[in-house]
């Protein structure tokens, strides 16, 4: 195990410590999401038994995917990063250690395998995952066929190779087409990247996955945002003392130019808290005004993409800078 370790992405499972604190979505928030990503993985039935969750940079997927393989838990989680995670060569023997450390047959299993053949551990794609996911769950099952396994690959996008990408959810969705009796759950959060949304819109692969878009302004997300401004803004009010005796802070209109400017974007939210209640400068309310005056501001007239979900982003990023 400790050399199989050394050929895995180290530090993407859900529990790593290197990813702590790990992103978790605001208490209250995305539960509907939360919800029905679980019942896929419960009540997913035949060739579909993919679920994509998809939406741009900034919604919160991998807070959602997150909760998910804590809640359920996932029996195997990939989360990519560009922060040194991004190697998708290794996806399949990172799902591979994570299932021989919690399940004995196949521990053993992977034990014979690559006593028989240690370079395996080098081998492609395609033949890592006849070996490491067919062979022990299809070809030659180790578990009962009523156990059901769930698989969580985050960031799918941050794979450092669009080629490698495409080829990950080659092999997953004809494993799902071809063997509809295949007790694996995959679900697979990326950003809608022409490569990998065209070919999720091949007919051919339709049968073997549903899909979650996260929009960011939908009524659900910008609520849920709503809540999460309104419960960290307090938690800042309540820590200051000159602010704890306000009877309003920020006022109604304050906090509506900021909801507003956010909309179901959780990055813009988060990024505004973290800045108002910066605990370097402890002003709050002159952190609250630079917000305010940022907004007011708007993303520069001469950018193209004015009109872009990310455009106030952008605008509160310069203004930070």
């Amino acid at each position: 195990m400790k050399e199989f370790l050394q050929h895995t992405i180290i530090g993407a499972e859900y529990d790593s410590s290197a990813r702590h604190p790990p992103p978790r979505c605001h208490p209250g928030t995305r539960l509907a999401i939360i919800e029905r990503c679980k019942n896929f993985v419960v009540q997913c039935d035949g060739k579909e038994k993919t679920r994509w969750v998809v939406g741009p940079a900034g919604v919160g997927k991998s807070a959602i995917m997150q909760m998910v393989a804590e809640e359920i838990p996932a029996d195997a989680s990939v989360f990519l990063s560009v922060n040194g995670r991004q190697d998708g060569t290794k996806t399949f023997t990172t799902i591979a250690y994570q299932l021989a450390a919690k399940f004995e047959p196949y521990r053993q299993f992977i034990r014979n395998e690559t006593s028989r053949d240690p370079s395996l551990l080098q081998k492609s794609l395609p033949v890592q995952f006849q070996k490491f996911i067919v062979d022990p769950f299809i070809r030659k099952p180790l578990f009962d066929s009523s156990h059901r396994f769930l698989i969580i690959i985050d960031g799918l996008d941050e794979c450092d190779n669009p080629l490698t990408q495409v080829e990950l959810l080659e092999l997953i969705s004809e494993l799902c087409i071809k063997y509809p009796a295949s007790p694996i759950v995959w679900l697979i959060a990326s950003r809608p990247e022409p490569h990998i949304t065209s070919f999720f819109d091949d007919d051919s692969v339709t049968p073997s996955y549903t899909k979650e878009e996260i929009e960011i302004d939908s009524d659900e997300a910008c609520e849920d945002v709503q809540r999460y401004l309104r419960n960290k803004l307090n938690k800042i009010k309540i820590k200051y003392p000159a602010l704890k005796h306000k009877r309003e802070w920020p006022s109604e209109f304050e906090f509506t130019r900021i909801a507003t400017a956010a909309g179901g974007l959780f990055a813009y939210a988060a990024t505004v808290v973290r800045y108002i209640g910066d605990p370097h400068y402890r002003n709050p309310a002159a952190q609250l005004r630079h917000v305010l005056e940022a907004i007011r501001a708007g993303p520069d007239d001469d950018e193209s993409g004015r009109d872009h979900p990310m455009a106030q982003l952008d605008a509160l990023y310069q203004r930070i800078l």
